[in-house]
């Protein structure tokens, strides 16, 4: 099966109705909370809020600038990244893999873990082609012309699009940034999957909403995962 999601920050505007979006048959988002060590993004704490009490799983990313101090960006990102899945933004002005690997490991040392990691294969390549193979929640970007349902433009899982890179293989693709979605047109990702596998892969089971109260699975398998998950949690020493 594929599951699709959107990408979206303050560029789409504050005013994208998550809940259309979940009606529309997404599944995930990806919103903006930062980006170097000056700029927090004003949509964010809404857009996450709103996102999990639609029972959408959401990923806070940070645009990392490899021309801002590492410490300060972590703090930054951390500081203001609440209950959600924590992403990495590497592309154009982010520097080398050096760069990543000390922006990664700054947020780690503060207690959140890296899930999710965008990099282009344009970008990967303009920095020498390292090796990405230990680089968490790989998302990979190619985009097909048009616009139009997000399903409807998505090439297919046997596209190159989704062909691996650095030792990698691509575990999100995002593959337009023209779908028309809820009345907006955002870059929409594709998850080649199943639903516990891309929970797993944003590091969260279940989305929560605002008050810390788990919410409802749309899906009985989902919710037979989440049971299971609580069970090896209670049994760990």
């Amino acid at each position: 099966m594929t599951i699709f999601g959107i990408d979206i920050s303050n560029n789409n505007g504050p005013d994208i109705d998550l809940a259309e979006v979940a009606r529309e048959g997404f599944s995930f988002i990806f919103a903006k909370v930062s980006e170097g060590d000056y700029f927090v993004d004003t949509t964010w704490p809404d857009y996450r809020d709103t996102a999990q009490v639609n029972g959408l799983l959401v990923a806070g990313y940070h645009y990392l600038r490899a021309d801002c101090d590492i410490d300060a960006q972590a703090d930054l990102f951390v500081g203001r990244l609440g209950e959600a899945a924590a992403m990495v933004d590497f592309e154009a002005n982010s520097g080398g893999i050096d760069i990543f690997w000390s922006f990664v490991n700054a947020v780690n040392a503060r207690g959140r873990e890296i899930d999710l990691s965008y990099i282009p294969r344009w970008y990967w390549q303009e920095i020498g082609s390292p090796d990405l193979s230990q680089v968490p929640g790989l998302i990979q970007s190619s985009y097909v012309d048009g616009t139009g349902p997000a399903s409807e433009l998505y090439p297919g899982d046997d596209s190159p699009f989704w062909i691996g890179f650095g030792g990698r293989a691509v575990d999100l693709l995002q593959f337009t940034d023209s779908a028309e979605v809820a009345g907006h047109r955002v870059d929409a990702d594709a998850f080649a999957g199943t639903v516990q596998q891309l929970e797993e892969l944003f590091g969260n089971p279940r989305p929560i909403s605002p008050s810390g109260v788990f919410m409802p699975l749309p899906d009985p398998q989902s919710e037979d995962h989440y049971q299971k998950v609580c069970e090896i949690s209670a049994a760990a020493p």
